[in-house]
């Protein structure tokens, strides 16, 4: 016996949105746990395990499929109502409201969805440790402001910051050195200059209008600033902190030329102890 057009809409008004939902959350959540995954090796130096990439690549491809499926599904459900207001004089007064449902509820979606990328977008660009900045994140900005600079003819400095026996430190005692750091740069520096973590053992700012004179002298006060109350797991082992502070020169382009030359440059700083 074949349905009539207000039965099929009547019977399928809820069956796609709810799945949508579902299935693009949970695709939301698999991207955004790759990037994370990522994130977190990139920050520890090492490669992502072949089962978590495949895990996730697994999920993420079964998260499309229901969410292309789901969206076919309320496709289906759209047809259906508009057949009923077209063509089914005697559902219309009971059910002119389905197709107004279902777009609203096509609407919550599409904003959900627009929420989740433009998160898993945030977290590309944070070091999922610190929740500073990540390299990728200040290579943006340094563009930015690379060309302020160059256009208003102002000074631009860069304060590169490094925790040397990295490696050597308990994954414990790293991660809470690396809190540290971070949140002495962030308290220590002015609103408007740029903190990022650029690898696991590096952190920079990017100092807007600061010569190198100032930069050196911020940069031995970040010092003292960060070794003068270490994390109570180091005691009193405090690791050796290199620092060094250059300005941009004015053919300097590319952060990582600045990047660069501050690594091969450093500031002498007496360490506290």
């Amino acid at each position: 016996m074949t349905s009539s057009p207000s039965e099929n809409a009547v019977r399928d008004e809820h069956n796609g949105m709810p799945g949508l939902k579902v299935w693009s959350s949970v695709l939301a959540t698999s991207i955004a746990a790759g990037v994370v995954a990522s994130g977190s090796a990139l920050a520890l130096g090492t490669s992502l395990p072949t089962w978590v990439s495949l895990g996730l690549g697994a999920v993420s491809a079964i998260a499309l499929a229901g969410t292309m499926r789901s969206m076919s599904g309320l496709l289906r459900q759209m047809k259906a109502a508009g057949r009923v207001l077209a063509g089914d004089s005697s559902a219309v007064a009971g059910r002119a409201d389905i197709a107004d449902d279902l777009v609203a509820e096509a609407r919550k979606v599409n904003d959900e969805i627009g929420k989740y990328r433009l998160e898993v977008e945030r977290l590309q660009d944070v070091d999922p440790v610190t929740g500073l900045g990540n390299r990728r994140w200040l290579q943006i900005r340094a563009v930015q402001e690379f060309s302020r600079a160059q256009r208003e003819d102002n000074a631009l400095s860069l304060i590169l910051l490094r925790i040397d026996g990295y490696d050597a430190l308990e994954s414990s005692v790293t991660e809470a050195l690396q809190l540290h750091v971070a949140d002495t740069l962030k308290s220590f520096v002015r609103p408007y200059d740029i903190v990022a973590r650029v690898s696991a053992s590096e952190f920079c700012v990017l100092l807007l209008g600061a010569t190198t004179p100032t930069a050196i002298s911020i940069a031995r006060r970040l010092k003292n600033a960060i070794v003068a109350q270490p994390p109570l797991l180091l005691g009193r082992d405090m690791p050796e902190i290199p620092i060094a502070a250059v300005e941009r020169l004015p053919h300097e382009t590319n952060f990582d030329e600045l990047l660069n030359r501050a690594r091969s440059s450093r500031v002498s700083v007496r360490q506290k102890t």
